[in-house]
Formats: C-alpha cells, structure tokens, sequence
C-alpha cells in the first residue's frame, strides 16, 4: 500500500528548488574545503600544484555561485508561477514582484540574493586571507537563510530548537557533501601523498559533519515524523527510510576512502590507489546528489505529523489483551522473561568462548516457545487503524453527529447506542453497545474504517454495513465524535463522573471585539457556564464564557453565540439541554474538561474564594496524574 504523495508545487518546482540548493551547499563546501581542509596539504605539493590547487577551488567556488544565483532565480519564478496559478511564462514572470513584496518566501529570496551578490563581491578580492575568511562568513549566513524555506520556519514563530537543527543540518550538508566534489578534483591533480594527506585532513571535517547531521535529523524526525505509524504509513515517512538508506550508502563510501582507499595512495601502486578512490569519491557523489533530491522533496512534502498515516499491515501492536486480561499479562512476562535469560545466556557464552552452540539451540527451543505467546501483543489492524479525527471534536461536530447517528443507527444501535435498537433482535449478531467502556480501547482510525466498510465476523459475514457511499467522510468523523461523547456523557449520567478524562468540546466565543476558539486560550482555566450569567470572577485568571444565556452579559466575560455549545455539552453530561441550564464547567489549560458544577450547587463557583480552590485542586492533580493508560483522545490545543 503505497501512501499519497502531495508534493506541492509539483516535480518541476521541486526540480528548481533541487538545483538552486544543490549549487549552494557546493559554493560552501568548496570554501570551507579551500579554507579548513586543502590549506593543510599544501605542504606536500609543489608550488606550481599549490598555485593550480588554488586556483580551481576559487573557479569552483564562482562557478557553483553563479549557479546558484540562476538556480534560485529560476526557483523564484517557478514558486511564482505555482502561486499565482500562472498558465504562461509570462504570466510566472509578472507574479515575481508580487511574490517578491507580499510573501514571507519572496523576502527570504531576496535576502539570499543580496548575500550571494556580496559573497560573489567578497570572492573577487584580490587579498586572499581576507578572501577566504569573508567568504567563509557569508557563504554560511547565505546556508543558513535556506532554513528560511523549511517546515520549521513555517511552523514556529521565532526562534526554535527545531529551526537551529535546519540550519545546523543544512551547515553540516554543505560543509561534507559540498566538498566532496573539490576533494575529487584535488586527488585527482595533487601527487598522491598530497592526496592522501587531504583525504585525511577532510575527514576529520567529515566526522564532525555526521555527527552534526546525525543529531539535527533526530529531533527534526523526532518532531516532524512523530510516530512509527506516520514513518512508515505516509509519503514523509517514506522519503525519510530513503533518505536514510542513501545516508547509509554514503557513510560506506566514507569508510572506505578512509580506511582503506586513501591510505592505499602511500602503497607501492599509488597511480592504481588513486584511480579506485577517485572512482570511490565520484560515486559518493552521486549518492550525496541523490540525497540532497530526496531532501528537497522532503521539504515539499506536508511533514508526517500533519498527515493521516496509512497502516500497511494487518495487525498492530496493542496493549489492550494484557491491560484487560491478568492472565495473558503474565503470559507475555514468562515468554519475555524466558527469551530474555536465553538471550543472557548467549552473552554469556560469547564472551567465556564456551558452549557457544549449546547457548544458541537454547535460544531457538525457547524462542520457538516463546514468541507465539507475544501474538497478544498485536490486534487486527486496517489501513486506517492511525488516523486521528481531524474534526478537533467540537460541540457543533457533536451535534452534527447526533443528527447523523439518529438518521443511519438508532434502528440498530438505539436511541441511546445500548444496541437495542427495533432492529437488533433480527441480526444474528446483536449490535454492538456503544456505551461501554471498551469503546474507548478503538481508535479513531478503527472506528472510522468500520463505520465506512462495515464489519465482518471471523468467517466473513458481514453484520454491520458500510456507510461510505451514503456519508461523505465529515458525517462519519462528526458521527465518532457524537459516540465517544454520548458514551462519556452516559457514564457520567450513571456515576456522576467521566471514566476516562475526556477533551472538553470546542467552540468559539467573542470577548470584547476579539473572537478566540477554546484552543487559543491554552495554558489558562476556562469556565464556562450555561444559560445563566455569574457575576464577574476576581480572579482575572480565569476565562469566563456564557453559553446560551438570554440577556446582557457584563464586560469582563466572553460569550458563545454558537447554539450547539449548550447541546454539546449536555451530550458529554448525559442529560438534556434544559436541565443543564446554570451548569458550570471548568477546562483546564491543555484542553481537557475537569470538572462540573451542576445547575442546583448553590453559590459553588460563583463565589471567587471557592472557584480560586476548585482551580488549585484541580492545577494539583494534571491530567497525566488522574488520566487511564489508555489516553483515548487525540488533544489539538
């Protein structure tokens, strides 16, 4: 199962993009070989070789320049072209200067075109210690505004952590893969003990460069990939396993020049030695290409974290039979524990060289015993079995599912979702309680794939159709929104409190002149109180929201307009939208509701003393402290 590829902007807006930041990291790394590297070799060569040394570092360094100054013109046209929708050249070309003054794009296209027009000034000194040293200064500026272009630019405002490994990624790109071309051309024209000693000196660079490189693509995966699932199950995911195959394969050719092609040029057959590495640097070359193309499409992908991941296989990891089940979780431990002291045995064996064969059958009896036993580890999976509901469950999608729910499955599922619907004692298989608490072991992805394909008994009776051609995909996500929330609402109804905590219904409100969503308010208590108007809290602390009051609301409290606030937050308690009027509700600063005052709670937290209180318990005890294992929602604030 292949995953979709968006690549935005298309092959040939990547294609220009591919072309204008290959020339630039081999502009820097020319110049950081000319001025860390090649400096310390000199030594070894004759003047005349010095001199032509010298000399083709400067040509390579202006040549890649100017490549890179027509690839990033080309670039900018071509990025011109995809936002304006340009049908024609000349209509790409008349969008530039828009580009160019409103877009964050076009300024940091101009601030890279004015710092490659000074290092091209800076390489046409005559001086050339201040030559190198200049240029090394601005060539390093011009690779770090390339991280202008990146996800991390785009995502954070301001400086970030995720923004400093771009640009240190970026630095250590060039520094290597830029300076592998130049390291070609001096082994190729130096005397092979020159050869050999700038190979040497490079790799020192060349560690450095990796480790830098190894670090800064951990936390940008880390961040933008987030997950096994979206690394393995999205176009991002693939092209980072691409990325790093082709990494791979250049740190082979990077082991083999340094440990064994280069030295071989102070052997007895140094012309010999020389053709291998030569050969060996070009193919690194090659490979370096291939990985700046699969960098640069990287970059034109929507990161993993922003996509719905494709599962590929059919089965998943779950905890859920050794959670539910004390037996099977003791089945797991004794076949982990088993197959770890196998394994310790093995060790064991290696290291006093004795018994080595005994130690490995051990192995493979126990593993043959053992590893059936860790199937309770894995559940069956769909392709959707990851994706996450994209409604970001507000009050309205609630209530827009109720509507969906009441249309396509009370006569199944009831009124209520108990599964005693008219219809349920026709099935052969009754209807499946939406109610209870083992809903929340499904994922989103699960729910959705068999609210639109159905599901199917182990023999392959089909005993819930499919609503993919009668629902578009927003009535399916709204309809497990109006489940999950029904379901927690029932509870709640049933036991006065929430089994699992539960992601507090979104709505908007305006405050003022300014109208904010529940998520802007993140990192703050919000109170919102139903059908009723409280006096103005103390404790500015706090944001207090009306829903559904009639009449003046005083300054200092917000107000939602929106009617399905109320009838949202009445599913989610189990009760119905009239009886909830003078209820109160406090959510927490990530989003999650925490608590609620029902509407025959005398004064309760009306009074500022005791709102301060319910709002410090609350504070000391987080949700990462009160909330299951099983964390069922996917937070978005």
């Amino acid at each position: 199962m292949i995953p979709p590829f968006d690549l935005q902007g298309g092959i040939v807006l990547a294609a220009a993009r591919d072309a204008a930041v290959t020339a630039l990291l081999s502009t820097f790394g020319t110049i950081v070989f000319r001025t860390l590297v090649v400096e310390k070799a000199f030594g070894r060569m004759p003047p005349d070789c010095v001199e032509r040394v010298k000399s083709m570092c400067l040509r390579l360094a202006q040549a890649s320049l100017a490549a890179t100054l027509l690839g990033t013109l080309l670039w900018l046209v071509t990025q011109a072209a995809y936002m304006a929708d340009a049908e024609s050249v000349g209509a790409a070309f008349a969008a530039v200067p828009t580009v160019l003054r409103k877009t964050i794009f076009g300024h940091v296209i101009l601030l890279q075109l004015a710092t490659l027009l000074i290092l091209a000034a800076v390489l046409g000194w005559r001086d050339r210690t201040a030559r190198l040293r200049a240029a090394l200064g601005v060539a390093t500026v011009a690779v770090a505004l390339e991280a202008g272009h990146s996800h991390a630019f785009s995502m954070v405002e301001g400086p970030s952590l995720l923004l400093a490994c771009d640009i240190l990624h970026l630095i250590g790109a060039g520094a290597w893969l830029g300076g592998l071309l130049p390291l070609l051309l001096v082994v190729r024209m130096a005397p092979p003990q020159a050869g050999a000693t700038t190979a040497r000196w490079f790799s020192p660079l060349g560690q450095g460069c990796i480790a830098l490189l190894v670090v800064s693509a951990a936390i940008q995966g880390w961040v933008l990939v987030a997950s096994i699932p979206a690394l393995i199950g999205t176009g991002y995911g693939w092209m980072v396993l691409v990325k790093t195959a082709l990494f791979a394969m250049l740190l082979v050719f990077a082991c083999l020049n340094r440990y064994r092609f280069a030295p071989a040029l102070m052997s007895a057959a140094p012309e010999a030695a020389r053709r291998i590495l030569v050969r060996s640097i070009m193919l690194q070359t090659g490979a370096a290409v291939t990985v700046l193309i699969a960098a640069v499409v990287l970059s034109e992908l929507p990161p993993a974290m922003h996509v719905q991941a494709l599962w590929p296989f059919s089965k998943r990891p779950s905890l859920a039979a050794v959670t539910e089940d004390p037996d099977f979780r003791r089945e797991v431990l004794w076949a982990g524990g088993a197959l770890a002291a196998a394994v310790a045995l093995l060790i064991a064996t290696l290291i006093a060289r004795r018994l080595r064969l005994v130690a490995l059958a051990a192995v493979a009896v126990v593993a043959w015993f053992a590893v059936p036993h860790f199937d309770l580890l894995l559940v069956e999976a769909y392709p959707t079995s990851y994706y996450h509901s994209p409604t970001g469950f507000t009050s309205d999608t609630i209530v827009a599912g109720s509507t969906v729910f009441a249309q396509n499955c009370v006569a199944c599922h009831g009124a209520s979702g108990h599964g005693d619907g008219v219809l349920a004692k026709t099935l052969a298989v009754p209807p499946a309680d939406l109610t209870a608490a083992h809903l929340w072991m499904h994922s989103d992805g699960e729910l959705f794939w068999w609210i639109s394909h159905g599901m199917f008994t182990p023999e392959g009776t089909q005993v819930m159709p499919g609503f993919a051609d009668a629902l578009d995909e927003d009535d399916r996500w709204a309809v497990i929104d109006y489940i999950r929330a029904n379901n927690a609402g029932i509870a709640h109804r049933d036991t006065g409190d929430w089994p699992h905590t539960i992601q507090a219904p979104g709505f908007g409100a305006r405050c003022g002149a300014a109208q904010f969503q529940l998520a802007d308010w993140h990192g703050r208590f919000v109170r919102l109180v139903i059908g009723a108007v409280p006096p103005t809290p103390a404790d500015h602390g706090v944001v207090t929201v009306v829903a559904g009051a009639v009449g003046p609301v005083p300054a200092g409290l917000c107000v939602a307009r929106d009617e399905t606030v109320p009838a949202g937050y009445a599913v989610v308690t189990g009760m119905a939208p009239a009886a909830l009027k003078g209820a109160q509700f406090l959510i927490d600063g990530d989003g999650w509701l925490r608590a609620v005052q029902m509407p025959d709670a005398a004064m309760g937290w009306n009074d500022a003393t005791m709102l301060k209180a319910e709002i410090a318990a609350l504070r000391s005890q987080p949700v990462g402290a009160v909330a299951s294992a099983a964390m069922p929602m996917n937070m978005k604030m």
